[in-house]
């Protein structure tokens, strides 16, 4: 398993807060954006567009929209444990 250095982000607390599904899917959704991003600008940090990606997770720099499948998903799941 990789770590990554997370930078005072609380990935625990966004954790409870979305879901890890939810969270896995937007960080690397956003992830993604900021590499297409820094791959026309020329400057490209692999190492930080996660970390960036969480940090306005966190920060709620970014707008999360949820499918209303997967929140029904996620209810399911809440339930059964």
């Amino acid at each position: 398993m990789t770590s990554v250095n997370t930078n005072n982000v609380s990935v625990e607390r966004l954790t409870k807060r979305m879901g890890k599904y939810s969270l896995v899917v937007a960080a690397s959704e956003r992830a993604k954006e900021i590499k297409r991003f820094e791959e026309r600008s020329g400057d490209i940090t692999p190492s930080s567009q996660i970390v960036r990606a969480l940090s306005e997770i966190e920060e709620a720099k970014i707008k999360i929209i949820r499918d209303t499948e997967e929140v029904a998903e996620e209810a399911e799941e809440d339930t059964a444990v």
